[in-house]
C-alpha cells in the first residue's frame, strides 16, 4: 500500500499551523446554543415563599431558644431544690442527735429533778402490799353431761357469739 500523498503524518507541520485552523473554524459555523435563563427568586414572584421560609426559620430558632431557656430554668430549680433538700437532711440529722441526747436516762433524771422538782424514791418510801388470793372465785368447767349437754353447751356458745 502506498500513499498517493508523499507526506508523512509524523512530520505534518500543517497540523500545528493556527491560521489554517482558524480559517477552517470560521468557515464552519457552529449552531448557537441558546440557554434559557433560570428565573431568579426576585423575578419569579415567589417573594412570599422566601418571606414565609424566613419566618419559619426564625420561628424555629425562637422555639429552640425558648425550650433551652425552659430547660435552664428547670435545671436551676432542680439545683435549688436539691440544695434545700440537703439543708433539710442536715437539719434532720442535727435534730435526731438532739433527740437521742434527750432520750438519755441521765437527761430525763436531771429534767425530772430540776424542772419538775421530783426526787428518787428512797427505800423508806417503798410500801409492799400483799393480795389475798383465798377469796378469789374459781370457776370449774362442768363435767361431761353427755350428748345433750354438749349440744346445749354448743348452742349456748353460738348464741353468745351472735350476741344474745
Amino acid at each position: 500500500m502506498s500513499y498517493q500523498n508523499n507526506t508523512n503524518l509524523a512530520y505534518d507541520l500543517s497540523l500545528f499551523d493556527r491560521s489554517n485552523r482558524e480559517r477552517h473554524e470560521k468557515s464552519v459555523q457552529k449552531p448557537a446554543i441558546k440557554l434559557k435563563e433560570a428565573p431568579s427568586v426576585s423575578k419569579s414572584g415567589s417573594k412570599l415563599k422566601v418571606a414565609m421560609a424566613a419566618i419559619t426559620v426564625f420561628a424555629a430558632m425562637c422555639a429552640v431558644n425558648y425550650s433551652n431557656a425552659k430547660v435552664d430554668d428547670i435545671s436551676r430549680l432542680y439545683e435549688q431544690q436539691q440544695a434545700e433538700f440537703q439543708n433539710v437532711l442536715d437539719d434532720n440529722a442535727i435534730l435526731q442527735n438532739k433527740l437521742e441526747s434527750m432520750v438519755n436516762t441521765s437527761y430525763i433524771e436531771k429534767y425530772a429533778e430540776d424542772t419538775l422538782g421530783m426526787s428518787k424514791v428512797s427505800p423508806s418510801q417503798k410500801k409492799y402490799i400483799s393480795v389475798n388470793t383465798e377469796g378469789l372465785v374459781k370457776i370449774d368447767r362442768e363435767d361431761d353431761l353427755g350428748f345433750i349437754g354438749s349440744v346445749k353447751s354448743w348452742w349456748d356458745g353460738v348464741l353468745e357469739y351472735i350476741g344474745f
